[in-house]
């Protein structure tokens, strides 16, 4: 009688025996799955704390870099931006880091200044730094800010350097990762370019040509010292020419030329000015005016 019985159990055990250890892991799997889950929510909750503690840190310090800078506008009887950290500021200029004017967003230039209303500008190794399309719209940014008779001193990498050439046309072209990286380079002909399409009078101050000649015209250093230059970068010293910048003023035009009087006017009154070693087609394109070269 209870041999068949006992056949059944002993043909089912198996098969029981199966059943559980699948129960098990499948638990144990679901268990593991929860953790899982778990930790991804603990993780994505800390990291949204840590980016929302680091947006509000950098929130906080734009705010006290603004309002410091405010005040220091405010200051100031003239308005004269040294811009970036490569430029010097003097006593009578201030300084504008990254983080407090974004040169080429109009509203961030109009939270600190009115149109027409800034003296001068200093921006030593800065244009190099923006795209193609970024210089441009800086170039007409800082013509809207700067009063008539204003003018911008710029320095760049000379893409004819004969040292620097070569690096620069290797560094051109960049990612645009910020400062530490070029994203464009520049010769006399195409950075002269780039603020005359804003509006600017140019003079070009200090350049190399395309067959490598040096060229330099007198320029006023209390209208904003260019430290990587002929006469003051001191790599020069032991070897001459071993480092110099393209440099040149752009002049928002003056009262006298839109018509208006001011006694301010014959400050700094210059016309689109370049030495006679530009070349012809450098000439008839963009219109330059020649001036006999004078040593710097």
């Amino acid at each position: 009688m209870l041999g068949p019985v006992v056949s059944c159990l002993r043909s089912t055990s198996p098969s029981t025996e199966s059943t559980r250890v699948g129960s098990s892991l499948h638990n144990a799997l679901i268990c593991c799955i929860q953790l899982h889950v778990t930790f991804c929510s603990v993780l994505i909750r800390v990291h949204a704390v840590r980016w929302m503690q680091n947006w509000l840190g950098r929130q906080s310090r734009q705010s006290r870099m603004a309002r410091f800078l405010r005040r220091k506008i405010e200051s100031h009887d003239q308005i004269r931006l040294a811009i970036g950290p490569q430029s010097h500021c003097a006593e009578a200029w201030i300084q504008v880091e990254r983080d407090q004017l974004d040169l080429v967003n109009p509203a961030s230039w109009s939270c600190f200044f009115q149109k027409s209303s800034i003296d001068a500008i200093l921006a030593e190794h800065v244009w190099e730094h923006l795209s193609e399309e970024g210089g441009k719209v800086a170039a007409r940014n800082c013509f809207q800010f700067l009063r008539p008779g204003g003018y911008l001193r710029v320095a760049v990498p000379d893409g004819f350097h004969p040292s620097q050439q070569h690096q620069a046309l290797q560094r051109s072209g960049a990612n645009g990762m910020g400062l530490d990286r070029w994203c464009r380079s520049y010769t006399h002909q195409s950075l002269a370019e780039t603020f005359l399409r804003a509006g600017f009078q140019v003079q070009m101050i200090e350049f190399f040509d395309r067959e490598g000649v040096f060229h330099s015209n007198h320029w006023d250093v209390s209208k904003g010292l260019v430290k990587r230059t002929l006469l003051f970068d001191e790599r020069n010293v032991a070897q001459p020419f071993a480092y110099t910048s393209l440099v040149l003023d752009a002049v928002k035009p003056g009262p006298a030329a839109m018509g208006l009087e001011s006694d301010r006017a014959s400050t700094f009154e210059l016309q689109a000015n370049v030495i006679t070693s530009v070349d012809t087609d450098c000439h008839r394109d963009l219109g330059y005016r020649e001036l006999p070269s004078e040593a710097a």
